[in-house]
């Protein structure tokens, strides 16, 4: 099984979620950079599988090191055969409940700042059984890979859960 890598140049998308979603204009004041990169998984065969076990991404919070060579502070890893069939709303749906994961994490009501002066960010639990995020799924309905991945799930186990 091989994985290849691919980083995503234009942000268009990821910048277009943020600016258009309200509870997301903090990580523009907060100066957070962010790379996108795309997975692609294969098997020896060469037959394409999913990257990830449930969602079609992965969000990574780099450390000091990462944050000093690569100047990104968040990744986003996205399974690409699942975005390459995804229209353009499942594709903001993605970008969405990736970021939707992020947190900045506080003490007594005021922004950790690390040694470097980056904000200190966290990475919130989902809050759906099967991994996903509501809020994520409410906003995009059957468009959002929590959907997806429910009707997978319940397909999957039809005789126990129905």
């Amino acid at each position: 099984m091989s994985k290849v890598y691919t980083l995503e140049e234009n942000l268009g998308l990821l910048n277009r979620v943020i600016d258009e979603n309200e509870e997301f204009h903090w990580l523009k004041d907060y100066n957070v950079r962010f790379a996108i990169v795309y997975i692609l998984n294969t098997t020896k065969d060469g037959e394409t599988i999913p990257a990830f076990q449930s969602l079609p991404y992965r969000v990574k919070v780099n450390l000091a090191k990462d944050r000093c060579i690569k100047h990104i502070d968040v990744e986003i890893h996205i399974d690409e055969s699942y975005f390459n069939e995804a229209d353009d709303e499942e594709k903001e749906a993605v970008i969405f409940g990736a970021l939707s994961q992020l947190e900045v994490k506080c003490k007594d009501g005021m922004p950790i700042l690390q040694d470097d002066g980056v904000v200190k960010l966290i990475l919130k639990k989902p809050d759906m059984a099967f991994e996903g995020f509501s809020v994520c799924a409410s906003k995009y309905r059957t468009k959002s890979p929590e959907h997806k991945a429910f009707t997978q799930l319940t397909a999957e186990f039809n005789d126990i859960l129905l």
